[in-house]
């Protein structure tokens, strides 16, 4: 049985290296074992949110979304949903992608290290 979920998403044209994505996207914990966040999930003041359900990655530079998002987790049912919103974005390197999260857009863009995040939407996608 298929059922309908939705991801964020969120683009930056960065420079980085995969180990510098990774920095800004791992969370930190207390002593205690409480979440503290990440740089992203700070930017976006986004509460906890499992490993298993993001994705971030450096792409080749685009400005196509369905492209950006090929090679990533459901691409093909992503992109179909992305076509039906067309979203414009400027060129980017870096994508990244949270699973079953509806994010409210509270913040359309933010920086991170120094480099501008967009929040590009949310799609939905069959699992």
């Amino acid at each position: 049985m298929t059922s309908t979920k939705t991801v964020s998403i969120w683009v930056a044209n960065t420079g980085w290296d995969i180990p510098t994505l990774q920095q800004a996207t791992t969370p930190s914990y207390s002593e205690d074992g409480d979440f503290l966040g990440s740089d992203f999930t700070k930017a976006f003041a986004l509460d906890f949110i499992d490993d298993d359900l993001m994705e971030a990655d450096k792409v080749e530079i685009t400005s196509s979304l369905p492209d950006a998002v090929e090679g990533f987790s459901y691409d093909s049912e992503i992109s179909k949903s992305i076509n039906r919103q067309p979203t414009k974005i400027p060129p980017i390197d870096t994508v990244i992608l949270v699973y079953e999260l509806q994010y409210s857009g509270a913040l359309a863009k933010n920086l991170i290290k120094g480099k501008e995040f967009i929040y590009v939407g949310s799609f939905e996608y069959r699992e």
